[in-house]
């Protein structure tokens, strides 16, 4: 039912079977030789409709994850919150929402969501992943409610856990410190990331195609898999020059990364955290990569860009998110519409100096 290699090259098989006391999960661990094998045997486990109409937990993330595109790591994620991993030792690391994988997902109720959300804390998770762990979750019951595989999300009701985001905050100083001491391959992802205002990271940075540039238009389409959507963002001509010129210089292949490491190939998720850590520990600075995106916010809205434009350029559908996360970055931008205020206050000075001559 489910295949995915494991970081030491193992190939791990989930399949479900028939026990007394109800259906199963049950896993099978290959070599990292024995690919074939393992697509074989997932292939023989493989069932396209649930066993029953009321699917579980675990059905109905696999059944996202199978069906909508996500990056690699991601829909690992998805799946070790409700089948934990194997460890190298041969040991079995627990997933948060393991137990409750084949709880028929139409029952979920608020004392699972507290329950899932105790059993993340107690790994010494932070509030802010344990929130994002809730909302993969909540995003995968959403989207079989929609396929009418189940007739609501059971969760959708329950507001998600209060997290403060503080760790992704950051300034343009600090960012200017840290690229200092930045590689030059490290430098240019940099400046792609803040121009397009997406996620820097594997899924969005790093794996972004010459092919996502539109140069006519001077925009940029992106795949968000941490919400499956796709945003088209505009960006500012100075980078486009230089991102043109790139383009050019790589033989103009759209299906060439944008961003490649020191040796032309693919940046690995430990290859661009370790640059970063070192940029930063020479610097003297603590800011997670994250910050970047964070900034490109700040800045645009601190000078007085509109809310609404700052929100489709960052690829958030509903402004209240933007304002929830960035609202500090708006009293700059209320000043300046206050200094306008005078002059239209001076109408009504006027219109009453007319009116009194009359």
């Amino acid at each position: 039912m489910s295949i995915s290699q494991r970081k030491d090259g193992r190939w791990c098989v989930k399949y479900k079977i028939d026990t007394p006391t109800g259906p199963k999960w049950m896993q099978r661990s290959f070599s990292k030789d024995k690919e074939a094998e393992a697509k074989a045997f997932d292939a023989e486990a493989t069932y396209d409709e649930p066993a029953t109409s009321r699917p579980t937990l675990l059905e109905c993330v696999l059944a996202f994850i199978k069906e909508v595109p996500h990056a690699d790591h991601t829909s690992r994620c998805y799946e070790w919150l409700v089948m934990g991993h194997d460890r190298k030792d041969g040991t079995h690391a627990v997933g948060p929402a393991e137990h409750l994988a084949d709880k028929f997902a139409d029952a979920l109720d608020r004392r699972d969501l507290t329950s899932f959300r105790d059993a993340y804390l107690a790994k010494g998770t932070s509030e802010a992943t344990v929130q994002l762990g809730e909302q993969k979750l909540k995003a995968a019951l959403t989207w079989c409610a929609s396929e009418d595989l189940i007739p609501i999300n059971p969760w959708a009701k329950y507001r998600a856990l209060p997290a403060v985001h503080g760790s992704h905050q950051g300034t343009l100083e600090d960012f200017q410190k840290v690229y200092a001491y930045l590689p030059e391959w490290m430098r240019w992802p940099c400046r792609v990331a803040m121009a397009c205002c997406l996620r820097p990271g594997v899924a969005e940075l790093f794996r972004l195609r010459w092919s996502a540039f539109n140069w006519r238009s001077g925009t940029v389409s992106i795949y968000m898999p941490k919400v499956n959507a796709t945003k088209t963002a505009y960006l500012p001509e100075r980078f486009m020059t230089e991102a043109r010129a790139r383009y050019e210089a790589d033989g103009c292949d759209g299906e060439r990364y944008v961003c490649r490491n020191a040796h032309g190939n693919a940046v690995s998720r430990d290859g661009y955290r370790d640059a970063w850590r070192v940029a930063c520990g020479k610097a003297g600075v603590k800011l997670p990569f994250y910050a970047i995106r964070h900034i490109s916010a700040t800045e645009m809205l601190a000078r007085g860009i509109d809310l609404a434009a700052v929100a489709a350029q960052l690829g958030h559908k509903d402004l209240t998110t933007t304002g929830r996360h960035y609202a500090h970055a708006l009293p700059s931008a209320q000043k300046a519409a206050a200094k306008a205020l005078p002059d239209c206050t001076t109408f009504g000075a006027d219109g009453a100096a007319q009116t009194s001559k009359m």
